[in-house]
């Protein structure tokens, strides 16, 4: 187990479960289990200090702030992604009709200019197919 991430979670699943384990301790408290609970608290305060010896391991870590928030709000982290990539489909699509419709304008204006102002429109286009040629 050589990999960090692979101990940490590991020592994160621990430390779960001994929280856990402390719970249901203290929960159904007696007398008698005092020392069950010094002993799983020394346990938590174990795993506690070799996460923090990890820490330096994690230094050029970068997670988004984003992901954070979700965290925060409460939200499945492992959802983050698709959330995500919904949100982008969802953009991109709202950036593809802002572009159809631009393209449509375009075509509006380039017909409405033609009629309007031929001899102008006919030297447009054949500046514009010098400079694409130019170009290419």
């Amino acid at each position: 187990m050589s990999d960090p991430l692979s101990k940490l979670s590991t020592e994160l699943e621990y430390l779960i479960e001994k929280t856990w384990t402390l719970y249901v301790t203290v929960t159904d408290f007696q007398a008698q289990s005092q020392p069950r609970v010094d002993q799983v608290l020394n346990e938590i305060i174990g795993l506690l200090k070799e996460v923090d010896q990890m820490k330096g391991q994690f230094d050029n870590v970068q997670i988004p702030e984003q992901l954070l928030n979700y965290v925060d709000e409460l939200k499945n982290p492992q959802m983050f992604t698709r959330d995500c990539l919904q949100r982008t489909l969802e953009r991109n699509e709202d950036i593809n009709g802002k572009n159809e419709t631009l393209a449509k304008f375009a075509d509006t204006l380039a017909v409405e200019l033609s009629s309007q102002f031929p001899t102008q429109m006919a030297q447009y286009r054949l500046w514009k197919s010098k400079s694409s040629s130019i170009e290419q």
